[in-house]
């Protein structure tokens, strides 16, 4: 009873040492728990909702039309199921923005519907529920499209846009923008300018799949054929889960590592200032398991309250953040919360049964010892300097820098503890800062340093008409890499394309990251985007072997350069060897760039604004700027709570000798200085070190992902964002310095006097 007493008194005296443990454990578990059962629960409502509303295996578009007796034909030859869906592209608002329609479908990509109904009769509308919110639409109103007046019966979701993007090129989901919805087939085709139709399929082998799309290619026009392991619509979530998952255990586990550390640090510091306690306690017939007992419940407490707050905190926080990933990738909630107890387990005993076993070990020294041992003061120091004191230079120093490099080499596990705490921070603050710059980097080298034009035309035939001036002519394609320097070639998920452009085109500019052009290599081989080549580990001088996709004719080509395209996997050649290649006439193309908005004749399948594009991921990635701020408020409160942890011990631990430095005359400020003030440089050298070990930190969580995003992250470090987020640390360890300086000042003049008596 007397022990578990002083148990309690110790966590009132040491209240904040105590509690910035339990929130540093706590931060830990509940980023653990909130993070992986939100993403669990994005993955069941994904996986559910593909299984039971048929998402499909692969779309088609033909130039041709095709009859139901083909599609059946087609069906049962090729053991799949096929479709057919229309959609149009229809102007709403006024404002640039673009709503596309589609039809009903009965087996596959089946359109879910959360409130309401599906449209059933004429003039009916229903639209998805991220573009009603953000155009501030319910069920029940009646919307203007085209001058024609609609009603929207319900909010439904496609399986086949999870993620809503207008183009497949496309990074960023914007509802203000686009959106999608549902209409009768005949009010789509009366208020679209034009349609298109798409043959969905899916229940087929891989090897049917190839087989199908082979006969489709011998006998009609196939203007593009998706598979949904490409079709970033669909992808896009499940890589978001992909790369969740390294982040859901690295975070929350070096914060778990910096808890379990200061309470380490914490435990061996009390049982040195309890040496005598313990000493008079084995004395009057304490037994080392009873002591044991008693210090390893400071470490029950704080792993209990740090991992039962963190755990109910974090299966909390779950529902908001899988609500959030729902709304952005325009998932339904099927299934509301789904617990995982294998989350539960691990975010409560593995922190819990982490910090005993360490405990245990530090407790277990000192108690080895008798009970004269513990009575007696411990053994002084014999003089030994440590290899930084006994530097030449080191000693010629005033008695100021001389005390504080013996108080920083004589407390090295210390030093580390800061070190990290420092490094971790500073991290945090360089991958915020990385991708705030880096947003603007993808859109300033990919659509304003290569991609010159203002639009590009996509034709649903071949075209052989001469182009005029502001416009370039060039052919589009789907093309594989299927070797590399003769061995076989990592698979892709994502679609790759093949350009044939003109090499004097002004259209597009492919660039260097030093600004070299190199239209001038493409007649001896091919130019890579940055992404393709990451993916694939490909670098200049490599040779290639490309497959159409189309009717697997291959073709050997070197690699004459990597251009700074930072979106998609995209090849870029001659436009008459793509044309070869293709088994295309020499001079026909597929598409081309102008300057000035081509008219929307029936041989165009789609225009590209690129204007819009550029609007598009700017006003999206906003977001991700804003997201820089959650990052630094995270990293600040991650630092203050390590330094001021550290510095309060560091005063706790002095505090005869602060006493003393009073009675000698000196001051506040002075014995800060001294002591508190003494891990600057230990500060410095950790936000120094980040900055290296984030920058490739970065490019690799870059190089992981690439795959599955398409796009690759240019890492654009300034030295402006450098010293911003210095002083952010700065600011933060100042903070800290601040807080344990009112310790400081509450140390009184007999500390010493009392130290000498003892």
């Amino acid at each position: 009873m007397i022990l578990r007493k002083s148990i309690l008194r110790q966590f009132k005296e040491k209240k904040f040492q105590y509690f910035g443990v339990i929130i540093l454990l706590l931060l830990s578990i509940m980023l653990y728990v909130s993070m992986s059962m939100g993403i669990s629960t994005l993955d069941n409502r994904n996986d559910q909702f593909k299984e039971e509303y048929m998402q499909e295996d692969f779309h088609m578009i033909l130039a041709n039309e095709v009859s139901s007796d083909q599609l059946e034909e087609w069906e049962k030859n090729y053991n799949l199921s096929l479709e057919e869906r229309l959609y149009g592209d229809i102007p709403y608002n006024g404002n640039g923005t673009t709503l596309r329609l589609f039809s009903n479908t009965n087996k596959i990509n089946i359109p879910y519907a959360s409130e309401g109904k599906l449209p059933e009769e004429a003039d009916e509308i229903a639209l998805s529920p991220v573009f009603a919110k953000a155009h501030h639409i319910t069920v029940g109103d009646e919307i203007d499209v085209k001058g024609r007046t609609l009603k929207v019966t319900g909010l439904v979701y496609l399986p086949d846009y999870i993620y809503v993007l207008e183009r497949e090129s496309d990074l960023l989901s914007d509802p203000n923008t686009f959106g999608i919805g549902m209409t009768t087939e005949h009010t789509l085709q009366s208020i679209a300018d034009k349609t298109v139709t798409q043959i969905l399929g899916n229940e087929a082998s891989e090897e049917e799949r190839n087989a199908f799309k082979s006969a489709v290619t011998e006998n009609y026009s196939l203007l593009k054929w998706m598979n949904q392991e490409e079709n970033p619509r669909i992808q896009f979530v499940e890589s978001e889960i992909e790369s969740s998952e390294t982040m859901i255990t690295t975070l929350p586990l070096f914060i778990l590592a910096l808890s379990v550390f200061m309470v380490l640090m914490i435990m061996k510091r009390r049982l040195e200032m309890q040496r005598k306690e313990i000493g008079t306690m084995k004395a009057l017939g304490y037994r080392n398991s009873e002591l044991t007992k008693h210090y390893m419940m400071y470490a029950t407490i704080i792993g209990l309250v740090g991992s039962i707050l963190g755990v109910t905190a974090g299966a909390a926080l779950s529902i908001p953040i899988t609500d959030l990933y729902s709304n952005y990738f325009n998932l339904p909630s099927i299934s509301y919360f789904d617990w995982d107890p294998r989350v539960l387990v691990i975010g409560f005993f593995v922190p819990n049964i982490i910090l005993l076993i360490m405990t245990y070990f530090v407790i277990k020294k000192p108690l080895q010892q008798s009970p004269l041992d513990l009575l007696r003061p411990k053994d002084t120091s014999k003089g030994k300097k440590s290899l930084l004191e006994r530097l030449p230079i080191i000693n010629k120093g005033s008695f100021i820098s001389r005390f504080r490099i013996r108080l920083l080499a004589r407390s090295k596990a210390r030093a580390v503890y800061i070190l990290l705490g420092v490094m971790f921070s500073s991290i945090l603050l360089i991958f915020g800062a990385t991708m705030y710059k880096g947003m603007d980097g993808i859109v300033d080298s990919t659509y304003k340093d290569i991609m010159t034009y203002n639009y590009a035309a996509h034709f649903k035939t071949l075209q052989q008409e001469e182009t005029t001036k502001g416009e370039s002519p060039f052919t589009v394609a789907e093309a594989d890499i299927i070797e590399i320097n003769g061995e076989k070639a990592k698979e892709i998920e994502q679609q790759s394309m093949i350009y044939g452009i003109e090499p004097d085109t002004e259209h597009i500019q492919l660039q260097t990251e030093d600004g070299k052009l190199l239209h001038s290599t493409l007649k001896n081989g091919v130019v890579l985007s940055e992404p393709f080549a990451s993916a694939l580990g490909l670098s200049k001088g490599d040779t290639i072997t490309l497959e159409n996709a189309y009717n697997n004719k291959t073709i050997e080509k070197e690699v004459t350069g990597i251009a700074k395209v930072y979106i998609g996997f995209s090849i870029y050649s001659e436009r008459s060897e793509v044309n070869e290649f293709l088994g295309y006439p020499k001079g026909v193309y597929t598409a081309k760039w102008t300057e000035d908005k081509p008219d929307n004749s029936e041989d165009v399948l789609f225009i590209e604004n690129k204007q819009d594009i550029i609007e598009n991921f700017e006003s999206t990635s906003s977001l991700t700027r804003y997201s820089v701020f959650g990052i630094a408020g995270f990293a600040f409160l991650i630092g203050v709570i390590v330094l001021t942890l550290i510095t309060n011990l560091i005063v706790e631990e002095n505090s005869p000798s602060i006493s003393l430095f009073k009675v000698m005359g000196y001051k506040d400020q002075e014995i800060s200085r001294l002591m508190i003030n003494v891990y600057t440089p230990i500060v410095l050298l950790g936000f120094l070190l980040s900055v290296p070990i984030g920058i490739l930190s970065i490019e690799q969580l870059m190089n992981s992902i690439v795959e599955q995003t398409g796009f690759a992250m240019p890492v654009q470090l300034s030295w402006l964002m450098i010293l911003i987020s210095l002083m952010i640390i700065l600011f933060t360890y100042y903070v800290s310095l601040f807080l344990s300086r009112r310790k400081l000042k509450n140390v009184s003049l007999q500390e010493a006097l009392n130290k000498q008596q003892d």
